[in-house]
């Protein structure tokens, strides 16, 4: 009898990951949007005595942005194609997305003040 062994670390990526075009059922025509976003990222250390706000950035960059085809902009922002059915759920991913960030910068003792905006509209989370 073999035991198959699996290693988490906490510095892989999770499982989830945006989803591409989905069909809706046999008709083949997709009903899944692309909403690009554009992403505000602060992060701050959470006093003059911590230092790691630049290796929380590359944890936030690598971890969740990446998942979303994220781009730098030349200003600082980064561009996101985020993949939704409806209104509330692009809500809820972009809710997912600002709170995750949120802990992973609290859990690196920084703080998160990102916000972002979908581009051609005046949607802001």
């Amino acid at each position: 009898c073999r035991s198959l062994h699996v290693a988490i670390s906490a510095y892989e990526k999770s499982a989830r990951k945006a989803s591409g075009v989905r069909d809706n059922g046999n008709t083949g025509i997709s009903t899944t949007k692309v909403a690009t976003l554009l992403l505000t990222l602060r992060i701050e250390n959470n006093s003059k005595f911590v230092r790691g706000k630049k290796r929380t950035i590359e944890h936030i960059e690598h971890f969740y942005l990446d998942e979303y085809d994220a781009q730098r902009r030349s200003n600082g922002e980064y561009e996101l194609k985020v993949p939704y059915d409806s209104d509330a759920e692009l809500d809820d991913t972009v809710n997912e997305l600002l709170s995750d960030i949120a802990s992973g910068a609290e859990d690196r003792h920084c703080f998160s003040e990102s916000e972002v905006h979908m581009e051609g509209t005046d949607r802001y989370w």
